[in-house]
C-alpha cells in the first residue's frame, strides 16, 4: 500500500492498493461512518448511461472477497447529471482512493503503517519425504495448498530412462513453475530434502538460486507449522504477519503449559486483566475485532499491544480454540 497524502487532524489519508495483500489490512481499517472517495462508474440522470464520475460516499457496509474489499454506503458528493442514491466502490488492486475517518484508532493506522512499510511476499514450502511431497504456498494474506506428489514406491527411489529420478523430476516440474516467488523452502525428515536440493543444483541451477533447506520432523501441515516456528518464514517475511501471529500464540501457549499466571483466554477473564491494567499483550482473533475495539482501545491505551491473529492458520484455529481472545500479562493476577 502507498500513502500518497494523508492529514492527521483532518482524520484523512490517500491511499494506492498495490496488491491483495493491502486489501487484507483495509479490511480492518475501513469501516462504518467513514467516508470514502474515489473516481467510478456511475449512471448518468438522463439518458441512463455510466459515466466516470469523482464520488463520495458514507460506508455503511465493507465486504472482504479475498482480491477486491466492496465499501458500500449512501452518495454524500457527486456531480449534478448522475445519479445518487447508494453505490459500492470496489477497492481492489490499482486503485487510488481517499478516506476519511472522524477517529483513527491506533491498531488501525499500524495497519496502514505495516501494509505501506511491508512487502508482499510469496513463500512455496515443499515438505518431503520417501512417501511424497506436498507443496503450500505462504504469502502475507495467508497459507494455501498448492500440489501433492506421490513417490510411488515407499523408501527406494528408481531413475527414468532420461536419468533423471521420475519423482525429483515430477516435483522439479512444478517448483519451475514458481520461480516468481521470493524462496522455495525444502523440508522435512531425513535426505529426502538434501537429495533433491542436489538434483535441483546438478541440474537446474538457476532454480536452484531460489532453493533453501530447513529441517523439519514430519511432513503435511504439522511440517509447514513447524518449519514457521523454527523461524525460516520470518527469516524470509521479516514483518509478515503469519510469522508475528505464530510467535505470539506460541508465547501465549507457552505460559498457559507452564501455569504461571501470565496468560488469561476467554472474553471474562481477559476482560478483568484489562480493566486491572496487566495486559502486556492482548491476542484477538480478526473476526471478533470490531465486537471488541473498546478493549483494544482500553489496552493501547495502558501501553499494552494488540496482536490480531487470523484464523486461517494453526496458530488462528488455536487461538479460536481458546474462545479467540487471550492475554499475555505483565505480572500474576489473582
Amino acid at each position: 500500500m502507498n500513502i500518497l497524502s494523508q492529514d492527521r487532524k483532518d482524520g484523512y489519508m490517500k491511499l494506492e492498493i498495490e496488491s491483495d495483500a493491502d486489501l487484507w489490512h483495509l479490511k480492518h481499517v475501513i469501516e462504518e461512518r467513514d467516508t470514502l472517495r474515489m473516481n467510478d462508474q456511475r449512471t448518468t440522470i438522463e439518458g441512463g448511461e455510466k459515466t466516470r464520475a469523482r464520488i463520495t460516499l458514507e460506508v455503511e457496509k465493507v465486504n472482504y472477497e479475498g482480491d477486491r474489499l466492496r465499501a458500500t454506503g449512501e452518495i454524500t458528493e457527486a456531480p449534478e447529471d448522475v445519479q445518487r442514491g447508494y453505490h459500492t466502490f470496489n477497492l481492489e488492486q490499482g486503485v487510488t482512493f481517499e478516506v476519511w475517518k472522524e477517529n483513527w484508532k491506533e491498531y488501525q493506522l499500524d495497519r496502514v503503517r505495516e501494509a505501506a512499510d511491508t512487502e508482499s511476499y510469496e513463500i512455496l514450502v515443499c515438505m518431503i519425504d520417501k512417501e511424497g511431497a506436498d507443496m503450500t504456498i505462504i504469502t502475507e494474506t495467508g497459507i494455501q495448498g498448492l500440489s501433492e506428489v506421490a513417490s510411488g514406491h515407499s523408501g527406494k527411489m528408481y531413475r527414468s530412462e532420461s536419468g533423471e529420478d521420475e519423482f525429483y523430476g515430477e516435483i522439479i516440474s512444478i517448483l519451475k513453475e514458481h520461480t516468481d516467488v521470493d524462496r522455495i523452502i525444502l523440508a522435512g525428515p531425513g535426505f529426502e530434502k538434501e537429495n533433491l536440493k542436489n538434483a535441483i543444483e546438478d541440474d537446474h541451477p538457476g532454480l536452484a538460486e531460489h532453493v533453501m533447506v530447513e529441517d523439519a520432523s514430519t511432513t503435511g501441515t504439522p511440517g509447514v507449522q513447524e518449519v514457521i516456528k523454527r523461524g525460516a518464514i520470518k527469516r524470509v517475511l521479516q514483518q509478515s504477519r503469519i510469522a508475528d501471529e505464530v510467535e505470539a500464540v506460541e508465547e501465549l501457549l507457552e505460559h498457559i503449559n507452564r501455569d504461571d499466571g501470565k496468560a488469561e483466554y476467554g472474553l471474562e477473564p481477559v476482560k478483568n486483566a484489562v480493566e486491572m491494567g496487566a495486559v502486556e499483550m492482548l491476542l484477538i482473533n480478526d473476526v471478533l475485532v470490531h465486537q471488541q475495539e473498546d478493549m483494544m482501545e482500553r489496552v493501547e491505551q495502558m501501553n499494552g499491544e494488540v496482536q490480531i491473529v487470523h484464523e486461517d492458520h494453526d496458530a488462528g484455529k488455536k487461538l479460536s480454540a481458546l474462545g479467540g481472545i487471550a492475554a499475555i500479562l505483565r505480572y500474576r493476577i489473582e
